[in-house]
């Protein structure tokens, strides 16, 4: 949820469905910022296997993968979600949940990662989304029983980069490189606004991006005219 959010309903059509929280693929309008951190546990658990995690093509065979992942709901589970308004809980309770099946998030992802990893999917990946971790406790930022967990992923190896040392790459318009106009003086810098100007009228929303050397400027191709 990248804005804030209040009390009115809101449509339950976000966030593309294989990163969708139970609560929403079950049609709550009324949810909160626990989806984005479902949707950051099967962003984890993509990064750990290189391939998505849960490819439903429609809202029941999400559900049915999440099903076979986390294993069957509890009645706790199944209470939460109620109390959020979920209209078709009732229809899936009834039509397609399963009860009695085993949790397999340990199964498929400890072996390629570690004990701590999988509590983490694990504090992300749950049905409740009252018991979801928070952004704060998956940071391992307070002083609560589950902050300390999510502390200690972010302290075993590898380590996170820091944030100046990832790459970066130099940004090219009209076959000029701003960054080498930046490192040439004071004057450059007229230089480079009239780069941007020039770009932004004659080529707007067309910036080149040099991957390789500096020298070598990758142009991209003519887009055909609209008739």
């Amino acid at each position: 949820m990248a804005r804030a959010y209040s009390d009115r309903p809101l449509t339950p059509g976000v966030v593309t469905i294989w990163y969708r929280a139970p609560e929403l693929l079950l049609g709550t309008k009324q949810y909160t910022p626990a989806v984005d951190m479902w949707s950051a546990g099967l962003i984890l658990a993509e990064l750990i296997h290189s391939e998505p995690c849960l490819t439903g093509e429609t809202s029941i065979d999400q559900l049915s993968l999440i099903l076979k992942l986390l294993g069957s709901p509890t009645l706790d589970d199944l209470s939460a979600l109620s109390v959020l308004g979920c209209p078709d809980l009732i229809q899936w309770r009834r039509e397609a949940l399963a009860f009695g099946r085993p949790d397999n998030l340990e199964r498929r992802f400890l072996s390629a990662s570690s004990v701590e990893t999988v509590t983490m999917l694990r504090g992300l990946l749950t049905w409740n989304p009252q018991a979801r971790w928070t952004a704060g406790e998956a940071l391992g930022r307070g002083k609560g029983k589950l902050s300390v967990r999510g502390e200690q992923w972010w302290t075993e190896s590898p380590w996170a980069i820091k944030p100046e040392l990832l790459p970066t790459y130099p940004e090219v318009r009209n076959g000029t490189s701003l960054h080498s106009l930046q490192h040439r003086g004071k004057d450059a810098n007229v230089e480079v606004a009239q780069a941007g100007l020039g770009a932004s009228r004659s080529q707007a929303g067309t910036y080149v991006f040099d991957f390789e050397d500096e020298r070598t400027v990758h142009r991209p191709s003519k887009r055909p005219r609209a008739r």
